[in-house]
């Protein structure tokens, strides 16, 4: 069977033919994952992708490939997941009233102060269009949000923060590349 057939077999409601997708695009869109995520979420992932394909079929609207399809579905799922883990570092509370100690030693902290410093000069250097979206995002606003709020198009501010992502990459690159092959040094303990 063909993408088409297919389509219009699980359009039909047949779960033969949503079997055939998830074979067809299975390894690849796990491959997908695993290129950017841990095994276990991207296993996860591909079954959430693969379901959430099977279910909203009737959004497939057939102006692009189905491939295509199929992946832009994979980027809004990671989109999401990396949203959730996000809230979730930023809202767990503290496991005890004490504020929990930094376990990172001064070189760690001086090499993260300096990436941090480095991202937001990269950030200040971007176009204006893509600094403010940019800037939003990282404050935590949603796509929907930074659209309503700048009065741009959804689609818009998905492809402004796609190529802020990419320039801020770029520009970074060098400094992420350096701290990994020099590794950031960890403090010799003293004797006792």
């Amino acid at each position: 069977m063909n993408d088409d057939e297919i389509i219009a077999a699980m359009r039909a409601g047949s779960r033969r033919a949503a079997n055939s997708l998830a074979r067809r695009y299975h390894d690849e869109l796990n491959a997908y994952y695993r290129k950017r995520l841990p095994l276990e979420i991207a296993d996860e992932l591909t079954q959430v992708t693969l379901l959430q394909t099977v279910a909203k079929i009737d959004r497939f609207r057939g102006e692009s490939s189905f491939r295509h399809y199929v992946f832009s579905v994979a980027r809004r799922v990671m989109a999401e997941h990396h949203r959730r883990a996000g809230r979730q570092i930023r809202t767990e509370p503290a496991p005890s009233s004490e504020p929990a100690a930094d376990q990172s030693t001064p070189s760690e902290r001086l090499a993260r102060a300096e990436y941090a410093a480095q991202l937001h000069a990269a950030i200040e250097e971007l176009d204006e269009h893509y600094q403010s979206v940019m800037q939003l995002h990282i404050r935590g606003a949603t796509n929907r949000e930074i659209a309503a709020q700048l009065n741009l198009r959804y689609n818009t501010v998905r492809s402004r923060l796609s190529r802020a992502y990419a320039a801020l990459q770029a520009r970074l690159s060098p400094l992420v590349d350096e701290l990994l092959r020099v590794g950031i040094p960890r403090e010799v303990e003293e004797p006792s």
